[in-house]
């Protein structure tokens, strides 16, 4: 199912297109465990549907992708979506260009 309806750029995401490159190294230099370490115990267990809202590089959705979860990553900024796409090729990852507080994308009814 593949929702990509295009959002408007927003002042909350300003300046990481231009820093989607070096954002994305950064993500990448801590693992997920590292990052959520203090909350891992609260992950579902068995394979769940997942939204990573806010997915940057990408690292937490493949991350839980990996562990058997179906992940939609939604990432506003085409750049780092992008860069996700690439950094993650070999996960089974939804990618959208979407963004709170909408979420105007994964809302709509289909095809609309």
């Amino acid at each position: 199912m593949k929702r990509n309806i295009p959002v408007e750029p927003l002042q909350s995401t300003s300046g990481y297109a231009e820093a989607a490159e070096r954002l994305a190294e950064q993500y990448e230099s801590v693992t997920f465990a590292e990052v959520h370490r203090e909350m891992l115990h609260l992950f579902p267990a068995r394979p769940s549907s997942v939204l990573d809202i806010g997915a940057g590089s990408g690292r937490d959705a493949a991350a839980l992708a990996a562990l058997g979860h179906q992940v939609v990553a939604a990432e506003p900024t085409a750049e780092l979506r992008a860069r996700g796409k690439a950094l993650h090729a070999g996960q089974d990852l939804e990618w959208v260009d979407d963004a709170l507080p909408d979420l105007a994308g994964l809302l709509s009814p289909a095809g609309a």
